[in-house]
Formats: C-alpha cells, sequence, structure tokens
C-alpha cells in the first residue's frame, strides 16, 4: 500500500479519474457495508491509496489540500457512486486536517509520520468530555459519539472542558487503543458508516496533543485561515448532492419498467412524473451553485486577506442546510413515485431515502445556521439605518 501522497499537479482531476476507474468496487461495497455497519478494510485502503485522506492536511505535513470548491467536487462524485465510501472519505479527511492543521509541533510529528501512510483518525471536537489538569497534559474521561470510521481508524479526536478553569475548551488527538470504542451503531440511514460511540476513563493525554478549540491554525495556508464552521463546510452538502444526483438516475432508469397499476402507463409515460423529472435536476443544481456561490464568496475574502464576513459566514451556513434539505427533499419526493417496490431492501431507492434523511440530522447542517444568518440580516438592516 501507498502512503496516499498524490505528487504534482491536477490532483482534483487525478482523485475524479481514480473515482471512476475505481467505481466498480465502490459500488459493490455498498451491500457489504451495511452488513458490516462500518466500511470494509480493503477499501479504506483503496481511499489512502488514492490519496483521499490528505485533502485537508497542510503541505508542511506531506498533504495534498484541495481549495474548498475542489473538495466539493470530489466528494459530490464520490458520494454518487456510492455514500458509504464518500462519508469515510470526508470524515477522515475532515479529523486528519483538524489534526494537521491545529496540533502543536510536536503533536503533530507523532502523528504524521515523514513518509508514513496517512492517519486515519475519527471523531468529533464536540466538548463531551473533560480534562483534569496535571503535570504535562491532562487526565481526560467522557464518551463521545458518531464516530464515522472507528473501526479502522488508529486515532481519536475529541473535545473537552477543563475541569476547574473558565470554561476553556480544548480538542485533543489519543492512540485509539487509549479508548474502548461502544458498538452502538444500529441506526436505519448511513448504516455502512461504522459511526459507534467511544470513551475514556481518566487517560492522560500529553498538552503536545491538544489546542484551544478557537486558537488559530499552527500551520498551513489559507485553507487554515478560515472561521472553523467554513472549514468543514464543503463536506456534507456536497456528499448530498452526489447522493440526489444519483437517486434521480436510478429513479429515472426505472421509469420505463414502473407502472403503477397492471397494464396502466409507466412511470416515463406520465406527464406528472416527467415535470417530477424536470423540477428534480433543478432543484439539485440550484441547491447545490448556492452552496457553491457562498463558499466561493467566503473563500475569495480568506485569499484577499481579509477573513470572510460574519455575514458571508452565516450566508455559507445557512446554504449548507438548505442544499442538504433540498437534496433530502428531492430523493423524498422521487421515492414516492415508485410504489411499494423501492421499499425492498434489493432497491437503490430506499437506501438513497434512508441515508438522506440521516445526513439531514448531521449537526453541522442544523436549522439554527438559518437563525444566525436571520440575526445577521436584522443586524444589517440596523446598521443601514443608524
Amino acid at each position: 500500500m501507498s502512503d496516499g501522497r498524490l505528487a504534482g499537479g491536477g490532483i482534483r482531476d487525478k482523485l475524479l479519474a481514480g473515482i471512476g476507474d475505481h467505481r466498480q468496487e465502490f459500488e459493490a461495497v455498498g451491500d457489504r457495508a451495511e452488513e458490516l455497519r462500518t466500511l470494509p478494510a480493503g477499501t479504506v485502503g483503496t481511499l489512502q491509496d488514492l490519496g483521499m485522506f490528505w485533502l485537508k492536511v497542510p503541505e508542511e505535513l506531506g498533504g495534498t489540500p484541495l481549495t474548498p470548491l475542489e473538495f466539493c467536487d470530489v466528494i459530490e462524485e464520490m458520494a454518487y457512486v456510492d455514500v458509504s465510501t464518500a462519508w469515510a472519505a470526508m470524515i477522515g479527511v475532515g479529523c486528519a486536517g483538524m489534526a494537521g492543521g491545529w496540533l502543536p509541533d510536536g503533536g503533530a510529528g507523532r502523528v504524521f509520520t515523514p513518509h508514513g501512510p496517512t492517519p486515519l483518525i475519527a471523531g468529533q471536537p464536540q466538548p463531551r468530555g473533560t480534562g483534569r489538569p496535571v503535570r504535562g497534559g491532562y487526565m481526560v474521561s467522557g464518551r463521545w459519539g458518531f464516530a464515522s470510521g472507528i473501526v479502522h481508524a488508529s486515532w481519536v479526536i475529541a473535545g473537552l472542558q477543563v475541569t476547574g478553569d473558565d470554561g476553556r475548551v480544548l480538542v485533543f488527538i489519543a492512540p485509539k487503543d487509549e479508548a474502548e470504542v461502544i458498538d452502538t451503531w444500529h441506526v436505519a440511514g448511513l448504516v455502512g458508516t461504522g459511526s459507534m460511540d467511544f470513551s475514556m476513563n481518566d487517560v492522560f493525554v500529553p498538552e503536545e496533543m491538544t489546542w484551544e478549540r478557537t486558537a488559530p491554525a499552527a500551520r498551513g495556508g489559507d485553507l487554515f485561515r478560515q472561521d472553523g464552521l467554513l472549514f468543514v463546510s464543503n463536506e456534507v452538502p456536497p456528499l448530498c448532492a452526489g447522493m440526489a444526483r444519483r437517486a434521480l438516475d436510478d429513479m429515472t432508469g426505472l421509469a420505463s419498467r414502473t407502472a403503477r397499476f397492471a397494464g396502466g402507463p409507466t412511470l416515463s409515460e406520465r406527464g406528472v412524473f416527467l415535470k417530477e423529472l424536470g423540477r428534480a435536476q433543478t432543484r439539485i443544481r440550484a441547491a447545490s451553485l448556492v452552496h457553491r456561490d457562498a463558499i466561493e464568496a467566503a473563500w475569495e475574502a480568506t485569499r484577499g486577506g481579509t477573513g470572510a464576513s460574519p455575514a458571508q459566514i452565516a450566508a455559507v451556513m445557512a446554504a449548507s442546510v438548505f442544499a442538504v434539505e433540498t437534496c433530502a427533499e428531492v430523493i423524498t419526493d422521487l421515492f414516492r413515485y415508485g410504489g411499494g417496490r423501492v421499499l425492498s431492501l434489493s432497491n437503490p431507492m430506499q437506501r438513497h431515502l434512508r441515508n438522506a434523511l440521516a445526513a439531514r440530522q448531521h449537526v453541522a447542517v442544523t436549522e439554527e445556521h438559518y437563525e444566525t444568518a436571520g440575526r445577521e440580516r436584522i443586524q444589517s438592516a440596523r446598521n443601514r439605518t443608524d
């Protein structure tokens, strides 16, 4: 197995070509991933070989970071092929990117070894644990959920609140063998992602394996100067766009051989369904463009040195929610035209529906982001009248 680093330019194009080359493998893994409730190890290895997990790691550590829109392209195409595979790649990329960008030099040297394989990191930075200060670090305890890909990870990432402090929140990295993985992943959607819980009980974490949650990145270029919300804002929305595109194509393929009644017209002969197809493809495209337009505006502000404004950040997050909810609604609307046959576990539409509804529950696309965008609009209006 290679270390997964992609040399030379055109990384986005190389990845898209690699996804195409492995399409048959990735499509076939969907059923197996649902049986295992996690991605098969061989497929994780293929993702490593393709260089998927380096896409948000700073170049200083050997990473091959993509621009936000390039990353959207890659995740959307991967999700079109298989959502479980795309989700594993998405989470692995984000976790490795946070570790690579924010760990102090000593900690980064432990996790990212020269010429070594991509570190597989799983977890979430939400402060679900506590850290008791001791000499040289913290004694950490807590339980964290939704650690997608933890079965194959070698490291865990998590957030904690420092005890006896004024509310200071840290993020830390620790070897997975110092945590207990708890098999809680018995769910209706995104079944193949292995998003299990893990816990730690009074485990020592060195200071150099932690950072302040709101601290600026320790290294990296423009990508790591973004607000933390922006750093992960190009993950779930393009994944859902790819999934919705695939559901649209799958339902289109069923249309000529699907009729609600024996001897009745097929879906492809019904005007109401043709209208739904045209509406669906337009909604997916519109949702994707709204999200990408907001991402691009925030990225240009970051590259320009001013940084994205609160209004631009709010616009990105609201667009993220809109893109995910629109794609989920499209899949739901298409599903109902399939009748009873799409309820079968052998039909791809039932998996698209389950996965779409599960993705919509992700904390990154909470509808509270609409509230923030609304507050920004009210404040902007007040500023204009003052």
